[in-house]
């Protein structure tokens, strides 16, 4: 009986086994498909940056701290489209909540493939990645096509939205860093909601970072240990949230890990994408 009972339980195993390569191979289809039509998507919705003469002050600040703030990024036009797609999307954002870490909602890579170009171009945009560039002393690019934390909308439109403080580990061989744009950030009553972006410097101390409309925020995850607390009943704080890298290359262990992270915000689902 037991012979049978191990050929049934090996059988099932190979069964499951071979559906989920399976489903990994359409997904690394879908992706190539999605990079591919990638270049028509974001044709023709360059954003325009503002002018600025502070890079000498921002790359110093930089090299000290390893986070940095920019005022005033892109032209209004800019800002505003990528802000309208952010509020058409709220009905596709998925929604979490993790007691004690995080609750919020999340636009992914590859729903913004499908529902926000113009989000995809900034992400994408040479002049965006030459500044970062610029600022961090070093030739970046976009991280991994199969990453949906690539390129993410971060909403938080609920009382107590927040996420608790955490570094954002680099699973690429390169370093890593992690970029904000604020496209949102109002409260019911006027001015800028109650939440607000906190990192803790050397001395362990807790510093806020002013993420009004239109700053980008540049920082270095993996070192950075940071948060967003939590918003007031009637605000809403809208983050474009982008991580960058020195290489795109990523070992299937680190990968690994970087899925199961990846379920706080999108759900077991990425465990098989």
């Amino acid at each position: 009986m037991w012979p049978w009972v191990a050929a049934a339980i090996g059988g099932v195993l190979l069964l499951l086994f071979a559906a989920y390569l399976v489903r990994r191979l359409g997904r690394t289809r879908h992706y190539q498909t999605l990079a591919a039509s990638r270049i028509d998507t974001i044709k023709g919705r360059e954003p325009t940056l503002a002018e600025r003469d502070d890079f000498d002050a921002l790359q110093e600040r930089f090299q000290s701290e390893l986070i940095v703030r920019a005022e005033r990024f892109l032209d209004d036009a800019s800002l505003e489209r990528i802000r309208q797609e952010g509020f058409e999307n709220e009905p596709r954002m998925i929604r979490s909540y993790i007691p004690g870490h995080k609750k919020g909602g999340t636009l992914s890579y590859e729903q913004i493939h499908a529902c926000a170009p113009h989000a995809l171009a900034f992400y994408h945009s040479p002049r965006v990645q030459e500044f970062i560039s610029r600022v961090v002393g070093e030739k970046i690019g976009p991280t991994a096509d199969h990453d949906q934390s690539s390129l993410s909308v971060l909403c938080y439109d609920q009382e107590g939205d927040h996420i608790n403080w955490h570094f954002d580990h680099n699973f690429y061989k390169g370093r890593h860093f992690t970029v904000l744009l604020s496209i949102v950030n109002e409260s019911a009553e006027g001015g800028v909601s109650a939440g607000k972006l906190f990192w803790k410097n050397g001395d362990g101390k807790e510093v806020a970072v002013d993420t009004s409309r239109d700053v980008l925020v540049i920082f270095e995850g993996a070192k950075v240990l940071h948060k967003a607390s939590p918003i007031a009943k009637g605000d809403t704080r809208m983050m474009l949230s982008m991580t960058y890298a020195t290489t795109p290359e990523i070992g299937w262990f680190k990968d690994t890990i970087r899925r199961f992270k990846d379920t706080a915000y999108y759900g077991l689902r990425v465990l098989w994408d």
